[in-house]
């Protein structure tokens, strides 16, 4: 019987002494929330040397997979790369204004590119315009020329226009400006 007790007692022991050297005397838990917790199993790359992505280099990376996936520079197939960019959209692009994280998928001449007022866009976040006119060439347009929903109303939103050899892309500040625009090309395969 008083082995037993010694046995236990030692376990006991061990335990306590077990929990205190992995740190679980509870003293870190004692520090103010405002306080930095310090992290030692974080990796070299702090998170401020990463740039975070802006909502149009993030439609950026859906637009080149959905190319990708549906040989865009062989087919030409418009019909099948709004398909697929429905089904790859996780809705992670959000407006910073609203909050909203939907995808619209609209088909429109050239002519609504001069377009600077769309009542509906208040109601959406992302919006990808898709130019279905098959002759038109990005290197062709004049980006400055695109004012299509270049207003405060549309503010926080990201437009898309798809051409036949890449897409161009902008964000709308907060004033109604264009900002991150990104022109792509993209390649074909030879």
């Amino acid at each position: 019987m008083n082995r037993v007790k010694l046995i236990f007692v030692a376990i006991i022991i061990c335990l306590v002494s077990l929990l205190s050297a992995c740190g679980g005397s509870g003293r870190e838990n004692n520090q103010p929330s405002n306080s930095p917790k310090v992290n030692s199993g974080k990796s070299t790359h702090e998170a401020g040397d990463e740039k975070e992505k802006t909502n149009a280099e993030k439609f950026l990376e859906y637009a080149i997979e959905a190319a990708d996936l549906r040989n865009f520079t062989e087919t030409g197939d418009y019909a099948g790369i709004m398909n697929t960019l429905h089904d790859l959209y996780k809705k992670d692009i959000t407006n910073p204004y609203t909050g909203g994280t939907s995808l619209t998928i609209m088909n429109r001449t050239r002519s609504m590119m001069k377009d600077q007022h769309l009542s509906r866009t208040r109601l959406f976040s992302v919006d990808c315009v898709v130019i279905d006119d098959y002759m038109t060439d990005l290197e062709e347009i004049d980006t400055n020329d695109v004012v299509y929903c270049v207003n405060p109303e549309s503010k926080g939103m990201v437009f898309a226009f798809w051409f036949k050899d890449g897409v161009y892309i902008y964000e709308i500040s907060e004033n109604g400006e264009k900002i991150n625009e990104i022109e792509h090309f993209f390649e074909k395969e030879e």
